[in-house]
């Protein structure tokens, strides 16, 4: 008699246990119909679920479109999910762990020599995601900074896998996205030029402008697209100092665009 009570008593904690994860994977939403053929978004799907207090940008910043409804999310053209950077791995025939290095740095085997390059299986293709810029959640436990470069082909919970950027430097960002862009577009007037290498003016303050801020955060575009997210990328206004071109208008933008930056060379 005692051990069918025990038996029972099992079996009702085993499906309260499954009740329970079934609720938190009820709770969380798939990234599955907004991601391409071949590409396997974990990271980023992790990301944007995690949706406490402080966090309600993050969904918006990986892409979604929270008013869409958590059961059927809706790309936000605004997020990285609308990024090149999310399609960073097109040339299927030649994805390799070399091409990785850059193009998918949290791929494992990852590699700088082309002799050791391997071929990366399609449905595993992850692009540049969160995980390339931003620490993982242990590592970022420890407050370094926000800002970072994953060392490709290392364990993404340690610190040490990470080269951590000065938030507080412009110099710095602007050496974070060269950590792979080795050769930006040239500007067109000098003096913008010379504050690009000083950090005076960031990659980020037209690729990545603010588009809102908050009590806790400073919201920016994760696309990259200075042209769809005009007048921000080029008037500011929206928490950096030195705004290039206040009050302008976006048709003025879109005129003068062309002049404002050089032609982009190939990466």
């Amino acid at each position: 008699m005692r051990k069918m009570i025990t038996v029972i008593i099992l079996l009702v904690g085993i499906c309260i246990c499954l009740v329970g994860v079934r609720a938190i994977q009820e709770e969380a939403f798939s990234l599955r119909h907004l991601t391409p053929e071949n590409y396997h978004y974990q990271e980023a799907e992790r990301c944007s679920n995690c949706k406490g207090p402080e966090n309600q940008f993050m969904p918006r910043a990986a892409g979604i479109d929270l008013a869409s409804g958590e059961s059927s999310p809706v790309l936000d053209e605004r997020g990285w999910l609308a990024s090149a950077h999310a399609r960073s791995q097109s040339h299927e025939d030649r994805v390799t762990t070399a091409c990785a290095w850059c193009h998918a740095p949290l791929t494992k085997g990852a590699t700088q020599k082309e002799e050791k390059a391997k071929p990366i299986p399609k449905g595993t293709w992850q692009g540049v995601s969160c995980g390339a810029c931003h620490p993982g959640s242990l590592a970022r436990e420890k407050r370094i900074s926000l800002l970072v470069n994953f060392k490709p082909d290392t364990d993404p919970t340690q610190a040490e896998s990470y080269i951590f950027r000065d938030r507080s430097s412009g110099k710095e960002q602007n050496v974070q996205c060269r950590f792979c862009h080795h050769e930006s577009h040239d500007l067109l007037p000098e003096a913008k030029q010379k504050n690009m290498e000083s950090g005076d003016l960031r990659c980020i303050d037209c690729h990545m402008a603010a588009y809102a801020i908050t009590d806790q955060h400073v919201e920016r575009f994760h696309n990259l697209k200075v042209e769809s997210n005009l007048p921000f990328s080029c008037s500011g206004g929206m928490g950096r100092a030195g705004d290039c071109h206040e009050g302008e208008s976006s048709d003025w933008f879109k005129e003068n665009l062309p002049k404002i930056k050089g032609p982009e060379k190939e990466w």
